[in-house]
């Protein structure tokens, strides 16, 4: 029964996590590949839902479970590990964006004055805060509070705290270009650059980690995941109350949502994982479960892969170009080539071993 329930815990967060990786996959060529008018039709929406609510919060939120989790995750290490991503955030800001823009104005494909009226250059494609740069300062904020406050109340509480002094801070700047970055990384908007700021993406690895320590104390996980379930539809009916109260406020949008629509966007994630907990147990399983789950074991590696080959394709078809039918191609293509390009890498790193 022990292992049983062992190996039911992770296929439920490698099966969340697997399809957050998927639901990125086609909503990151939507955005960049699709003409405007692809992304309004009704497949296009669905896609843009995806890869909201089942996308990033559950990738965050299942990070902050496996910090607790896992049991070889000093201090030491931790804050090593949240470095390491931090960097490999910029890094494949270079890779993705910084690179392939240089050389396109290099031999024509863009002009300058192109990208000065759109506001882009490859320095603002190196400076943009993405999941990788938050995730880095997330999960040093998240391993200090696990080790000099190790209890759930207190990430509880800061996680809570976060949600609703979060539009107090936004757009704070100094007016000094260099420390205004620092603040875009912790409170910045999309127009700046900022995908994924601090306040309030924090909250959902917080609310992680509280859900990964009663986890390890259930004694049934399948009571913890109906109770996770009903907590998540109270939580949706709140969030929509609060949201509907002002709802250009409280939802603003996706990546920097206020209050309201951020306890919406928990309890989603909540009744989420219950789905997914159920999917689990219930189908049998097959090669796409295999897929998603391999897909999870090398979630850092295959996102940065999957932005690469989007990136630099870009040269090729440009922006927001495809046609409907076109754009369901790259998405193929953009998943095809990512698997691949992973599979390539974890041989030639063990080949090097």
């Amino acid at each position: 029964m022990q292992i049983n329930s062992q190996i039911s815990r992770i296929n439920t967060f490698d099966l969340a996590r697997g399809l957050a990786i998927l639901f990125m996959m086609l909503v990151h060529v939507l955005d960049f590949y699709g003409q405007p008018d692809v992304q309004k039709t009704i497949i296009g929406e669905v896609i843009i839902f995806l890869g909201s609510p089942p996308a990033a919060p559950v990738f965050m939120f299942i990070m902050g479970i496996f910090i607790v989790f896992s049991t070889r995750l000093d201090l030491a290490t931790g804050l090593k590990r949240a470095a390491w991503l931090f960097v490999i955030g910029y890094l494949l800001n270079l890779l993705r964006g910084s690179i392939p823009l240089w050389l396109s104005l290099q031999i024509g494909l863009v002009r300058q004055h192109e990208l000065v009226e759109g506001g882009f250059s490859p320095l603002s494609e190196l400076l943009i805060v993405d999941i990788l740069q938050f995730a880095g300062l997330a999960f040093a904020i998240c391993v200090l509070l696990r080790h000099y406050l190790p209890n759930p109340k207190y990430w509880l509480t800061v996680g809570v705290l976060v949600i609703f002094l979060s539009p107090v801070v936004w757009d704070i700047s100094s007016g000094w270009i260099v420390f205004d970055e620092v603040l875009k990384l912790l409170w910045g908007n999309k127009y700046q650059g900022s995908m994924f700021p601090l306040f309030p993406w924090l909250a959902y690895p917080l609310f992680g980690m509280a859900f990964g320590y009663w986890f390890k104390q259930a004694q049934s996980q399948t009571y913890l995941f109906r109770q996770t379930a009903w907590l998540g539809l109270i939580l949706l009916v709140i969030g929509t109350v609060v949201t509907l109260t002002n709802f250009d406020f409280h939802y603003a949008y996706f990546l920097r949502s206020g209050p309201g629509a951020t306890i919406w966007i928990t309890g989603f994630v909540l009744v989420w994982l219950w789905l997914c907990r159920w999917a689990s147990e219930k189908i049998v399983a097959n090669r796409g479960f295999e897929l998603l789950f391999f897909w999870s074991k090398n979630v850092t590696a295959i996102y940065i892969l999957q932005w690469v080959i989007i990136g630099w394709g870009l040269m090729l078809v440009g922006v927001q170009q495809l046609t409907f039918v076109n754009t369901l191609l790259a998405m193929f293509v953009v998943i095809l080539l990512s698997d691949l390009s992973l599979r390539g890498w974890l041989w030639f790193r063990k080949a090097r071993l």
